[in-house]
């Protein structure tokens, strides 16, 4: 998927009108030069990297006049509408981007995508509520610097680049959705918790599926929905996902693995159309679409 993002990626960039030119370095990551001589790098990464790594590679640039963009692969965001705390590398990107971390990812059609995600400051310090916004028109790519005071393993002031998009946060459209979604996250979001029945024990994973019911313990925010995870990976698809990738991802394996067109056994297709029946109803139920 890395590879596929990354030729479709240089050519978009290379159509961006401030651009004159872009391409791989032996590194294998993008490198594009604007038309005001601005050089920047651009990484993506399929791991998390230690801030201190972070650090080195933007500490390395900024001293020879090149700015850095780093963009991780999807999967390695939190999902959507949970509170967390991010970690050091999370936050640390988020603050270097004005506020977002982007990401990279391949649609179940095979278009690649860059999203991107805003930590909504809550309850204490350290505690986000992560927020996923539209997917990036890449337009733009201007170089700006950054001064980050936290973490302090990568503090300093650094030359930058992002895809100049607006604070998808601060619109007033966008809000009162994050406001409706909240309500739908608090009838689905799962949660856990110790059972007291012979002194030990804890509720199997499919009791923590389920929706909270009246009388119930309160959710413990910021623990990752098993369920919905499961089911986006049923259809083969990472919590990024569109309603409109989601709904075509569904009608694709419907049409190979529906019992009345399958070569699969009948049996193992009524399981298998079952199992992405119910994956795809639970996604929308959880979504609200």
């Amino acid at each position: 998927m890395k590879q596929v993002v990354r030729d479709w990626l240089v050519k978009k960039i290379g159509q961006i009108e401030s651009v004159r030119g872009s391409a791989l370095n032996r590194e294998g990551d993008i490198v594009a030069v604007t038309w005001s001589a601005t050089i920047i790098h651009i990484y993506l990464l399929d791991e998390l990297v230690k801030p201190r790594s972070l650090k080195k590679i933007i500490q390395d640039n900024t001293r020879v006049g090149v700015s850095s963009l780093f963009i991780i692969d999807a999967a390695l965001a939190p999902s959507d509408g949970v509170k967390t705390s991010p970690g050091d590398t999370l936050l640390a990107l988020h603050m270097l981007f004005k506020d977002r971390l982007y990401t990279y990812r391949v649609d179940a059609n095979g278009q690649p995508l860059i999203g991107q995600v805003h930590f909504k400051a809550f309850g204490r310090n350290d505690e986000f509520e992560i927020w996923y916004g539209p997917n990036v028109e890449i337009n733009h790519l201007p170089s700006y610097r950054a001064w980050i005071r936290n973490p302090n393993s990568l503090k300093g002031d650094w030359l930058v680049a992002n895809f100049g998009s607006d604070s998808f946060w601060r619109q007033p459209d966008y809000a009162a959705g994050r406001d409706a979604f909240r309500q739908r996250m608090r009838h689905t979001q799962t949660y856990s918790w110790s059972k007291t029945t012979n002194g030990t024990g804890r509720l199997d994973s499919e009791e923590d599926d389920q929706p909270r019911s009246k009388g119930a313990p309160p959710p413990r925010w910021g623990i990752r929905n098993p369920k919905l995870e499961r089911s986006y990976a049923e259809l083969g698809l990472t919590g990024m996902a569109t309603n409109e990738e989601v709904r075509n991802a569904f009608r694709n394996l419907a049409r190979t693995l529906h019992p009345d067109v399958s070569k699969l056994p009948k049996e193992e297709a009524e399981r298998k159309f079952k199992a992405v029946s119910e994956a795809y109803t639970f996604i929308k139920l959880t979504k609200g679409w």
